[in-house]
């Protein structure tokens, strides 16, 4: 009994622990078949992740047509991944535009980038879009059947060019000019990427005359917006030259009525040619070179602003001689320098010369000179002649101002200075008187000598002051000239020319004890007026011009006390 339960011990341990062994070889082999499960299923999500995808709006189209291509990838990516230059040259495209988009939908995770952009065909016919490299993964190629649109405008029906030579020959040196027109009948905000080609050639230069105009207008009944352009046109070279005129490239978008289509319309319009002669100097000229079909010289002779009435005028008076020179076929940087030698008994201040171009695209410069006679007498202020060569007539012409004789009276002001110095300058009458003084023979004889010696001291004193008193004479005068000047240039709010003149006039001024700074500083005060907007008091001319007086008046008094002193 004992050993029959001790078996059945034995064979239930055994039985348990049999069954121990067959759970754990099946729970073994169940985590083996669910990893392998597991392994499968991200296997397979792997490989659906990196598929990517290309499709098109419309695979049947006109020409010029534009579609939509978008390409997708189910994986993350950047916008470089996609680049259009795989289209080929079959297409054209766009901007590209880029997306991405993360979903979990019912615990599936999923990643998607995409690319959109607008294409269209260049040709007609069956063409491909090839297989495309998206971040390492290949799209399928996409076949697109382009037909012929008749409705489709010609580039010329859109874009017309035009342009005008002023003259088809010209001398080395001188310039002709090219209007050049472009008409658009279209809307300008259909454009797109427009090119306006200026004109070029093969040694021939152009350069724009000042800003492009555009505006609206009607040509043959059709609304068309208009940009013109003028340029100067040179030649380096000699003999027969070509250049091409306005080009244009770029498209038209256009949608139909309804925006279910839009096409994209090539512009080109190629340019025009024209032909230039362009002949050499001839060969036994001399002087100087100034080709121009047109050049004319003129001046005017001004006081105060007003034309002269008389040639006889007072030192000291401010002339000014504006000169004008109006030339045709050349550009203002190319006009001529005028180089005018003036006497010495004359002051001349040049202005800045004024250059532009008048209603006729002429080249016009204006010169003024401010010219301050200083000594009485005769002088001619001289003439003035520009060489130049008409090609018109193709002869050599001289084109000539007249010269001016003026006679030159003493300044008002001048002889006004010399009474007062004459009057301050007069002689002191000493009495003498003669008293017996009892002095021994010896000690007259003595005093005698003495006196001799006076005499002779003073003799070589005198001569030193007259000659001092000559100097004085001739600076008071001449300063006196240049201070009307200066007063005139400060009473016509010159403050350029008043500047000039101080500067000129300062070291007689220093000499005398003038305050050169303070006189400065009034002309700065009138030039700061000039372009102020509030009217002060302290700076108007008239105030200035009496702070100006004032202060040369003190040179006046200060010369004058300065002579009698001399004199005593």
């Amino acid at each position: 009994m004992v050993i029959l339960m001790s078996i059945k011990q034995v064979t239930l341990s055994s039985m348990m622990k049999a069954s121990t062994m067959r759970f754990s070889i099946i729970n073994t082999s169940l985590i083996k078949k669910v990893v392998l499960f597991a392994v499968l299923c991200v296997s397979g999500i792997s490989l659906s992740y990196a598929q990517a995808t290309a499709t098109v709006s419309k695979n049947q189209i006109t020409e010029n047509e534009v579609i939509q291509l978008m390409v997708s990838v189910d994986k993350s990516a950047d916008q470089s991944k996609f680049d259009t230059s795989q289209l080929g040259n079959d297409f054209r495209s766009g901007q590209v535009s880029f997306g991405s988009s993360r979903s979990l939908v019912n615990g599936d995770y999923s990643v998607q980038s995409q690319w959109t952009v607008s294409i269209a065909p260049t040709r007609m016919g069956t063409l491909t879009i090839p297989s495309l490299n998206v971040g390492g993964e290949k799209t399928n190629p996409i076949t697109i059947r382009v037909n012929k649109d008749a409705t489709a405008p010609k580039s010329s029906d859109v874009i017309k060019v035009s342009g005008e030579l002023t003259k088809s020959e010209l001398y080395e040196g001188e310039t002709a000019q090219f209007h050049a027109k472009i008409a658009i009948f279209a809307d300008t905000r259909r454009l797109k990427d427009p090119n306006i080609i200026t004109p070029q050639g093969n040694g021939v230069e152009f350069s724009p005359v000042g800003e492009s105009k555009q505006y609206q207008t009607v040509i043959d009944g059709l609304q068309a917006t208009v940009v013109e352009q003028t340029f100067n046109v040179s030649a380096d070279k000699v003999g027969e030259l070509h250049f091409s005129g306005l080009a244009f490239t770029g498209g038209l978008i256009q949608t139909d009525r309804y925006g279910r289509s839009t096409k994209l319309i090539p512009l080109n319009i190629s340019p025009e040619n024209y032909q230039l002669t362009v002949l050499a100097k001839p060969a036994d000229f001399k002087g100087t070179w100034l080709p121009t079909s047109s050049l004319k010289l003129g001046q005017q002779w001004l006081i105060d602003g007003k034309p002269m009435t008389s040639t006889t005028i007072e030192a000291g008076t401010a002339i000014t001689r504006q000169i004008i020179l109006n030339m045709a076929d050349v550009p203002p940087e190319k006009l001529p320098t005028l180089s005018i030698e003036y006497p010495k008994s004359v002051r001349m201040y040049d202005e800045k010369p004024v250059i532009g171009t008048d209603s006729e695209g002429n080249s016009v410069m204006t010169i003024k000179q401010v010219i301050i006679p200083h000594k009485a007498g005769s002088v001619t202020l001289p003439a003035v002649s520009v060489q130049w060569w008409n090609s018109k007539t193709r002869q050599s012409e001289t084109a000539t101002l007249e010269s001016l004789q003026l006679i030159i009276t003493p300044s008002t002001q001048t002889d006004e200075q010399k009474i007062q110095q004459q009057t301050y300058a007069q002689p002191v009458d000493v009495e003498k008187r003669d008293e017996a003084q009892g002095f021994w023979p010896y000690t007259t004889v003595l005093f005698a000598l003495l006196w001799l010696i006076t005499l002779l001291a003073w003799y070589i004193h005198h001569t030193k002051v007259q000659s001092s008193k000559k100097e004085e004479k001739h600076t008071v005068g001449t300063s006196t000239i240049d201070t009307k000047a200066l007063i005139r240039a400060v009473s016509d709010n010159n403050s350029i020319l008043a500047h000039q003149i101080l500067t000129d006039l300062a070291p007689l001024l220093l000499e005398q004890s003038i305050d050169v700074s303070a006189i400065k500083m009034c002309i700065t005060a009138l030039s700061q007026q000039q372009y102020s907007k509030e009217n002060n008091k302290l700076s108007s001319t008239k105030y200035i011009i009496t702070e100006i007086n004032a202060l040369l008046n003190k040179k006046s008094i200060a010369s004058s006390k300065g002579v009698t002193l001399e004199q005593l």
